[in-house]
């Protein structure tokens, strides 16, 4: 993907929305899961994030962007004292994983195609000049959120697993769907799942990511829903619960349904799009809701 079109991907996923309070650059709230667990869902500053603590130690689950990394990071002591020792990543856009430089010194696991992700993208938008420039552009356009990006080091992940990697009961499972390196993280004993972005609470999906795949994203809703699970810390939006899935995982196949039977039908790209699906969330965004059902057409049209 060339700078330009990541910039664009960029503002459509993380942009201010006007009508929202500003966004504080204070503190980060954690919010007590479970016993175990922490997480904060407020949505001000990029995807949700989260600490699983053990009994020596504790686990650290998504980065968001530098900025709020730092806010996150300080928060962590006020709900535990164990010491850091991994983050766990899961999926490869910028709202997760930019803000790993803040925690460098832990070992940073996630999918191997996560990392050859990451690897590929140092070699063109994120190359020397490619970086400073996509950065330039976004304090351009976005000064309300500079503070979030200020600094930007690209931090790989150091530890790589196929289908999936444990620790002391901790599950990291690898589910594609909203991108093909999506994983997520899975506490047996508290019965909490973090689904990364293969939830989106309260919003439309986003599905443009060029790897997203509504087959898979299927096939992993309903791996969930054979899961012992009571909470759900989704990618984007509030806590929820297996309800959340299996109405997302409804609404997945009926749009699969209609749109296959538009396409074998001969209805144009444009006609598929802009079909009137029954609605999951509304949304503000038409832009990103048409480059979603756009990439869905490519999978289902191939």
């Amino acid at each position: 993907m060339h700078t330009e079109a990541y910039l664009k991907n960029l503002s459509l996923l993380y942009a201010y929305q006007p009508g929202k309070p500003p966004i504080s650059s204070d503190f980060m709230r954690l919010h007590k899961v479970s016993d175990k667990v922490y997480a904060n869902w407020d949505g001000e500053t990029g995807g949700n994030v989260g600490i699983i603590e053990l009994p020596e130690h504790a686990l650290v689950v998504d980065a968001q962007y530098p900025g709020s990394a730092k806010q996150f990071r300080e928060a962590i002591p006020r709900a535990t004292d164990k010491p850091l020792t991994h983050l766990l990543l899961t999926h490869v856009h910028g709202d997760h994983v930019f803000g790993n430089m803040v925690f460098k010194d832990l070992e940073i696991i996630s999918h191997k195609r996560l990392y050859e992700k990451m690897e590929t993208n140092l070699k063109n938008e994120w190359a020397p000049g490619n970086l400073e420039k996509m950065l330039e552009t976004y304090k351009r356009d976005a000064p309300e959120r500079w503070w979030l990006f200020e600094g930007l080091e690209i931090v790989l992940p150091t530890t790589t697993f196929k289908d999936s990697w444990t620790l002391e009961g901790v599950e990291f499972i690898h589910m594609p769907g909203h991108t093909d390196c999506s994983s997520v993280v899975y506490i047996p004993d508290d019965k909490v799942l973090f689904a990364g972005d293969l939830l989106f609470v309260n919003r439309f999906p986003w599905a443009g990511d060029p790897s997203a795949n509504p087959d898979q994203w299927i096939e992993s809703f309903q791996r969930m829903l054979e899961m012992d699970i009571e909470k759900i810390v989704p990618g984007h939006g509030p806590l929820c619960d297996l309800e959340e899935v299996e109405k997302q995982l409804e609404w997945m196949k009926e749009l699969r349904w209609i749109m296959k039977g538009l396409i074998e039908d001969g209805a144009s790209e444009e006609k598929v799009i802009n079909y009137q699906y029954r609605e999951l969330y509304p949304t503000d965004r038409p832009e990103w809701q048409k480059r979603s059902y756009s990439r869905w057409y490519k999978v289902w049209k191939s």
